[in-house]
């Protein structure tokens, strides 16, 4: 990220940089914004707020089609499960012969 330094006559052609402020060509169009860092805090937080809602969101729309990226405990199976669970259906096949 880069760094701008600013002097005391931009500081206040920027309206003192006490709120949030939209930067624009001089043709008008839009270039970015500007957020004081006390707005930027709540920014960020409401970012990372929708951020981890959304992953919930894709989580559970995941889980109700039956995909799962992590095993916690109580979702699929161990490895020694999996694998009685194999031989398991291996002895019915051969049983049911």
């Amino acid at each position: 990220m880069g760094t701008v330094i600013l002097d005391d006559e931009l500081k206040a052609r920027l309206n003192g940089l006490s709120e949030h402020l939209e930067v624009r060509d001089a043709a008008g169009k839009l270039v970015g914004h500007f957020l004081p860092d006390t707005e930027f805090e709540t920014y960020k937080r409401l970012a990372y707020d929708w951020a981890r809602a959304e992953f919930a969101r894709e989580e559970a729309e995941e889980a109700a089609k039956g995909i799962v990226r992590k095993w916690d405990g109580t979702n699929g199976k161990t490895t020694a499960e999996a694998i009685a669970y194999v031989k398991r259906m291996a002895e019915q096949l051969a049983g049911g012969r």
